[in-house]
């Protein structure tokens, strides 16, 4: 069963529950981080919405973090590289903090690169990358998880699905945004299919004794796709685990970094410009460009406040009920 809600109301009630639980995170980064969880549920990601914050603060009840402050710690100053300890903290809300210190060392000092360390569920990085790419930036996110992937070649796991985003302006548009897993199934995939019972897709998996399988309860690692993907994860795990500091947490946390830069300071006359003549000449090749994001609505401009969040979402009944919808309607919601 399924709630539907409008989304506007959907992101007062999630902005209200991180409040509760981060009472002195600023408004500015509570907006983005319930934004963010919206949208997702808007782009048919649901596994990375609303419910996923319900998870996070589940796993953090569950945790021993009862001397962790509810705020994500750090930066400190206002210098061009920063790290940020998400520990005990819900991911989203570190991921609002690092995108909200990269896009203000980035124009202090035309760059920026912010690390978090000890984090959870992250949600959609390429949310984020939109959201600096939306103020100016050329922007690069990369995350890092707990091993489930095998090397290429490998039968154990070493790394996680490692997700990367990159986003750019483009004039009179959306920013070209590009996100993507770079293994071959995400760990909300896999839980789905521990949780149903159905089979994995052949070819993904290899349980302890190396031999494939497409039983989700017997699956040790996931196989890469290819040889660039397993080499793409690597670097992917070097950026966000080993120079952050979040690779091997014993508490299954991640590590994640951002990159935002001014690319008028980097060579580029028109960066936005640029990014749609490659997009142009992107397809005049025949190729496909990633257009998910597009659905979303923009804003009329850099300095702009970020439009509201708009259409429906439905959510499954325990996130309904843990947003306090229960089974009966309520203002916004049928």
């Amino acid at each position: 069963m399924s709630h539907h809600l409008d989304a506007g109301a959907a992101q007062a009630l999630v902005t209200g529950r991180l409040r509760e639980h981060s009472p002195e995170t600023s408004a500015a980064e509570l907006a983005l981080a319930s934004r963010w969880l919206v949208e997702a549920e808007l782009l048919g990601l649901p596994d990375f919405g609303v419910g996923m914050l319900r998870r996070d603060l589940d796993r953090l009840a569950a945790a021993s973090t009862a001397g962790a402050p509810a705020e994500p710690s750090g930066p400190v100053s206002d210098a061009p590289t920063a790290s940020i300890d998400a520990t005990g903290r819900p991911g989203i809300l570190a991921l609002a903090r690092a995108t909200v210190a990269a896009a203000q060392r980035a124009m202090t000092h035309g760059s920026a690169i912010v690390g978090i360390r000890g984090a959870g569920a992250l949600g959609v990085l390429g949310l984020a990358a939109r959201e600096l790419a939306e103020r100016g930036f050329v922007a690069f996110l990369a995350a890092q998880a707990p091993p489930i992937v095998a090397p290429w070649g490998g039968t154990q796991p070493v790394v996680g699905t490692n997700p990367i985003a990159i986003a750019v302006p483009r004039p009179d548009a959306s920013p070209l945004v590009v996100d993507y897993a770079t293994a071959p199934a995400t760990m909300a995939a896999l839980r789905r299919h521990r949780a149903d019972g159905s089979p994995l897709p052949a070819g993904l998996a290899i349980d302890a004794d190396g031999a494939g399988t497409t039983d989700a309860s017997r699956l040790a690692a996931l196989v890469p796709a290819s040889l660039l993907g397993s080499l793409t994860g690597l670097v992917v795990e070097l950026l966000a685990g080993v120079v952050t500091g979040g690779r091997g947490a014993a508490d299954g946390t991640r590590g994640a970094i951002l990159i935002a830069v001014d690319a008028s300071v980097t060579g580029a006359t028109d960066v936005a410009a640029g990014a749609a003549r490659l997009a142009e000449d992107w397809r005049a090749a025949g190729g496909h460009l990633p257009a998910r994001f597009d659905a979303l609505p923009a804003r009329a401009t850099a300095l702009a406040e970020p439009p509201a969040p708009a259409g429906t979402v439905a959510l499954d009944q325990p996130t309904a009920d843990w947003l306090g919808l229960g089974t009966t309607a309520t203002d916004g919601a049928r």
